[in-house]
């Protein structure tokens, strides 16, 4: 193991700094990088400690373990690295707290960014409470989860297959049928094309790259229906199938993004999360607002929207279509839709609650 290299920060008058006593409460942030790692450390209020060292679990472990005894608290931002750390931190019953580096606040016309200066306010933060944790998902929901993104690239491959053969013929004069016809309509008209060879190889590359980009989405889709019936996930893909718009892909889909729904305390907190609620700049009397939030997973978001055109669709919803008919003559269908996503995501909220109540209040639920 590489040697932890510590870098210790001198209290006033120049002496080092001691270690806590027992069972004293202890900030521990700790900036991530694909190098090394920068910790520092608060006790009593004051910053007592800094250092460093590689990046590797085996080192956080080497300088947690010398405030066994402590009441340890640990921070970090989450930055594409994963859970393992939390995982590991939980097992081990030590409270972690990964927030969301669109969370931290920044100060106006900061010049100066360190690893050293970002680490010391996170922990500060901390301290005076003044940041909030991300959900940590469960190890076996994280890897599930990781089947709906990786069938949204392949389905977004797909499609970029499909443009880019559209723009290749397109460039060499040859304008097949439009985009609304469908895939298959397109095909059937580039058999009958006589191309050049060049083009020709072209257009079967593009073909192959759309293939299996289609090959992988339809497995993942089936494995995610198979993922639905899972005994942790039955009950819920029940629920939510019975919401109209909400179909078996799209209702596992959002059981393994969403998670827990009791972190939406209420039914406009949800909507929240998804981006959904318009922004709003409002003073006295004067109500200004403007264009939805957009924050949260824009993926999901994407995905409730679609969601949501499926509802008002044939009239699967009647209600949610005869919102979307009241406002869009006097707003426009794409804002008409926004508000029937925001519904839909309140009665999804509602009817996954009412599906663990009914579970919790089923016979034998206490015992099993």
């Amino acid at each position: 193991m590489n040697r932890v290299q510590m870098v210790e920060v001198p209290e006033q008058g120049g002496h080092q700094a001691q270690r806590p006593q027992p069972d004293t409460a202890v900030v521990l942030a700790i900036d991530l990088s694909r190098s090394k790692l920068v910790y520092c450390l608060r006790w009593d209020g004051a910053e007592q400690r800094r250092l460093s060292t590689p990046a590797g679990l085996e080192h956080v472990r080497a300088v947690v373990e010398q405030y066994q005894g402590c009441r340890l608290h640990v921070v970090y931002e989450a930055c594409g690295f994963g859970y393992e750390l939390a995982w590991w931190l939980q097992t081990h019953a030590i409270p972690t707290t990964v927030i969301a580096p669109s969370r931290v606040e920044r100060a106006p016309g900061l010049a100066v960014k360190t690893d050293g200066l970002d680490v010391g306010k996170m922990a500060r933060k901390l301290e005076e409470g003044q940041l909030h944790g991300i959900y940590i998902p469960p190890r076996a929901l994280h890897e599930r989860r990781q089947l709906g993104r990786t069938y949204a690239q392949c389905v977004k491959e797909r499609k970029r297959a499909q443009i880019r053969l559209r723009s290749l013929l397109q460039e060499q004069g040859r304008l097949g049928p439009l985009p609304a016809a469908g895939w298959s309509a397109y095909t059937q008209w580039l058999a009958t094309q006589s191309l050049p060879p060049p083009v020709e190889r072209c257009v079967q590359s593009l073909q192959r790259v759309r293939l299996v980009a289609d090959q992988e989405a339809k497995r993942l889709h089936a494995e995610l229906l198979t993922v639905g019936r899972h005994p942790d996930y039955a009950h819920l893909n029940t629920a939510l199938c019975a919401q109209p718009g909400v179909g078996p892909l799209s209702a596992i889909r959002l059981i393994l993004e969403l998670g827990d729904m009791a972190r939406f305390p209420t039914a406009a907190s949800l909507p929240r999360y998804l981006g959904l609620t318009p922004s709003e700049y409002s003073s006295g009397e004067v109500v200004r607002r403007g264009h939805i939030l957009k924050c949260g997973p824009g993926a999901l978001r994407a995905l409730l929207l679609q969601c949501a055109w499926a509802a008002v669709s044939k009239a699967k919803c009647p209600e949610l279509r005869a919102v979307f008919e009241r406002l869009a003559p006097r707003i426009g269908r794409k804002r008409a839709i926004i508000a029937v996503a925001r519904r839909l995501a309140i009665a999804v909220r509602r009817r996954w609650l009412a599906a663990l109540r009914a579970r919790d209040a089923a016979p034998g639920a206490a015992s099993s």
